[in-house]
């Protein structure tokens, strides 16, 4: 559907680019609220020594009784911000930006340490992941997020780089260790959302389908950070086995500032600060709108047909009094594609061949509303209490065109089209309720929660008439002699209707013995759709063996229920159980250096009643499949110092699965073997900042096929189709792409002028995705080498 966009559109920013480097800078002033909290009990410290250096000198301030300092009076530019106590492990943040007549805002979460440090001083982020769970548990901070290359306007692309992760850059959704994209488990401000992505398409192209979306409805900029686990990780989460990515959306800023930002496909709108209602309440506003239709439309690719999205959130943050605290959180992300016979026309009109003769028409409204109520009670516990409503309207269809019935040149409403073929509606909403309660007791900390949800569901799939397909696998079935196969309405059409009361509960405590600690619980899932009652133990455990080293291992078992579309696509997939993983990994985490880390870890993944596909023919599932995951990830980084940081990434990964069809075993579709990233990150001065990311990973696993000519015949038109078999037997091209990013930051008056040039595959590399069958031609459409410029200027105003 959505191919990246390979045209840049250089002379505008070069324009700009000169009138902002000859317009005079004026000098001012900005400030760092700063709040710190201990990482356990969630409490203020107090007497926290902060430290603000830069290339020009230090600032000092020390923390208030709530926990909070003020650094003002600072110059524009980079700091590092140092926070330093005794009992608890420095922390630092390298690289926070001060700007003009604005006060920006950093947290720090110190953990405690129980005895006095030897050998070396042990220095951690300001913001740390889970201390209890596996070494590569990562948190990154929005500075992180805005500035990773290859990002753009999108937060999912700025996870690429991190443990187990692998992203080729032609999507915004990503594989962690092997699985697929839609095995990760998404949360955003604590609520339970998966459709963080635009574009995530039901019908069309294979890898449209398989690969997830192209686009996330969060800029990097409207994440205050983001904490990933690609496995092991705490039994208050549930649902997907892959990862876990927790996303926190930014809750405004002490001062208020106004940014827009424009390129090539649209323009977004950004707002943090006061909510201007109640003093001791802040806002984040973001609005954007993105027509990709016009866009291909000015350089000459309006075969891509014409997609548009729009994303509204709204996050306003709450302070009652110190124990009591209030989050809400809106989001509205609507969005609609459409490619239709003039889109199929215009490749002729570009000069191109057709490929793809696929018409289809797509809408989507997504609504996420939810409220988090957050209460401190006694010395060290916290009960926090999440209603949400949220809810999905989906409406797809796909067809066929034959341009090749007709004379070239035909008019458009000329042309043979058999529109809106197979009809696929999902229609979903949920209301839940999350509380959780932590304090602390004789052995550590108790943690327990308990989940509620109400669902209804109302899918359908409508197939209006037979459909000839081209391309299908050798086992299934076709009218007989024939090379090609006829999907028939009695079996495709299904309806799923439903409404379900699911629910979980967990408790875990934490043993913490101060060069030790152990993490040990237990989950409960009743799943409604599927009538399962599941039970899911976790364990994690951590030893400091030094100050420099530190040891993990984690084991439990994690449940993924099948997709509500997998429930859909065939009456008898009601009754489908959900998919059961066992995990293991043991890891450590080695300081070579004052600033750089070594990370290892490997693990073991066994995979129980995986789904297996009948065919393509019909919409059944079974349970009858199984696998086991192996692998090692490795993480060499050099933490951000003197205005630069660099990082080298490897994972090794084996995926095998069993269908228990009598094919036996084969690799899953996801597994790269060999995946190696290095990146790295240059603040040049003030003004300048570069940063670039090198991937390669091996080839996807791929089947053997067969080429049958003109399988129509003597009727018209003439069609090729393909029949695949030896499924993932050999495997595909590797992908490599280097991605740069630079920034430049100036400002002009009342304002600051940012413009961005985040430039994806600078040399054209392969992105080794599975080929692409031409049933026009029999052939194999050539990838697209080239390069995707994402150019952008944005406009800061604070006041």
């Amino acid at each position: 559907m959505l191919p990246s966009v390979r045209h840049a559109v250089p002379g505008f920013h070069k324009a700009l680019l000169l009138l902002v480097a000859a317009t005079p800078a004026l000098a001012d002033v900005g400030a760092i609220s700063v709040e710190v909290v201990d990482a356990v009990t969630r409490r203020p410290v107090d007497g926290v020594t902060i430290t603000a250096e830069s290339r020009d000198g230090r600032t000092r301030s020390a923390t208030t009784q709530e926990g909070r300092a003020l650094l003002d009076e600072l110059d524009d530019g980079f700091f590092e911000l140092r926070a330093e106590s005794d009992g608890y492990v420095t922390a630092v943040e390298p690289a926070v930006r001060v700007l003009d007549q604005r006060t920006g805002r950093l947290r720090f979460e110190l953990q405690p340490v129980p005895y006095v440090l030897e050998e070396v001083v042990v220095v951690a982020r300001a913001r740390e992941a889970d201390p209890f769970g596996a070494v590569s548990n990562t948190f990154l901070s929005r500075d992180d997020l805005r500035n990773a290359p290859g990002s753009g306007s999108d937060v999912m692309r700025a996870l690429s780089g991190l443990p187990g992760v692998v992203s080729n850059g032609e999507f915004a959704a990503f594989s962690v260790r092997g699985h697929g994209p839609k095995s990760n488990l998404i949360y955003v401000d604590g609520f339970p959302w998966q459709q963080v992505v635009h574009f995530e398409q039901t019908l069309g192209e294979e890898e449209e389908i398989l690969n997830g979306g192209r686009y996330s409805i969060f800029a990097p900029n409207a994440i205050a950070g983001a904490e990933f686990s690609p496995g092991g990780w705490s039994a208050e989460f549930g649902g997907r086995y892959a990862s876990l990515l927790q996303l926190e959306v930014v809750d405004g800023a002490p001062s208020p500032v106004g940014s827009l930002r424009l390129d090539l496909a649209g323009a977004e709108l950004l707002y943090q600060g006061p909510s201007g209602i109640d003093d001791d309440t802040s806002m984040f506003v973001q609005a954007r709108r993105f027509d990709f239709g016009q866009l291909f439309e000015t350089i000459g690719e309006e075969s891509l047909g014409a997609p548009v999205s729009t994303d509204v959130i709204l996050k306003t943050h709450t302070r009652f009094d110190d124990d009591d605290e209030f989050e809400f959180l809106a989001i509205y992300a609507p969005e609609e594609y459409t490619r239709d016979i003039t889109h199929i026309l215009a490749a002729e009109e570009e000069g191109e061949a057709i490929e793809d003769v696929t018409v289809q028409n797509e809408e989507q409204d997504l609504v996420l509303i939810g409220g988090t109520w957050r209460r401190m009670f006694g010395s060290d516990g916290e009960w926090t209490n999440r209603l949400y409503y949220r809810a999905s309207d989906r409406a797809s269809s796909e067809g066929e065109a034959f341009p090749d019935l007709v004379p070239p040149g035909t008019p458009a409403d000329q042309v043979p089209v058999r529109d809106r073929l197979l009809n696929v509606r999902e229609k979903e909403s949920e209301v839940g309720w999350r509380s959780d309660v932590s304090f602390g007791n004789g052995l550590g900390t108790f943690r327990a929660g308990l989940q509620l949800t109400s669902s209804d569901l109302d899918y359908s799939t409508v197939l209006r008439e037979d459909w000839i397909r081209y391309i299908f696998e050798s086992d299934d079935p076709r009218p007989s002699g024939a090379n090609y196969i006829v999907l028939q309405p009695d079996e495709i059409d299904s309806s799923y209707i439903a409404s379900e009361t699911n629910y979980a509960a967990y408790g875990e405590q934490l043993f913490d013995w101060g060069d030790a600690s152990l993490r040990a619980g237990v989950r409960y899932d009743h799943n409604g759709f599927g009538d399962e009652g599941l039970a899911s133990p976790r364990f994690g455990f951590n030893y400091a063996v030094s100050s420099g080293l530190r040891l993990s291992a984690t084991t439990g078992i994690f449940y993924a229920s099948p997709s509500n579309l997998a429930r859909a696509a065939d009456p008898d997939n009601a009754d489908l159980k959900s998919e059961r993983l066992t995990h293991f990994s043991l890891g450590f985490d080695y300081r070579l250096g004052e600033k750089l880390d070594l990370l290892v870890e490997a693990y073991y993944q066994d995979l129980d009643n995986r789904l297996v596909d009948s065919g393509r023919t019909t919409g059944r599932l079974s349970n009858d499949g199984g696998g086991t995951n192996t692998g090692v990830d490795l993480v060499l980084a050099r933490r951000f110092a003197q205005g630069w940081s660099a990082d080298f990434v490897y994972s090794w990964n084996r995926y095998r699965v069993d269908d228990n069809d009598g094919r036996g075993e084969y690799d899953w579709d996801f597994t790269r073997e060999h995946f190696v990233a290095v990146g790295g990150r240059w603040e040049i001065n003030d003004r300048w900042q570069v940063a670039g990311r090198w991937k390669y990973g091996s080839g996807l696993p791929t089947y053997r096929y067969i080429v049958y000519e003109d399988v129509l015949a003597p009727n018209a038109p003439e069609r090729y189709s393909q029949e695949r078999f030896d499924l993932n037997a050999v495997r595909g091209d590797a992908f490599h792409s280097l991605d740069l990013r630079v920034d430049y930051r100036r400002p002009v008056g009342p304002v600051d002028l940012v413009l961005f040039a985040d430039v994806l595959n600078v040399y054209g590399g392969p992105a080794g995705l599975q080929p692409e069958f031409n049933i026009l031609t029999g052939g194999i459409v050539d990838e697209e080498e080239e390069t995707l410029p994402l150019l952008g200027l944005i406009i800061e105003y604070a006041w």
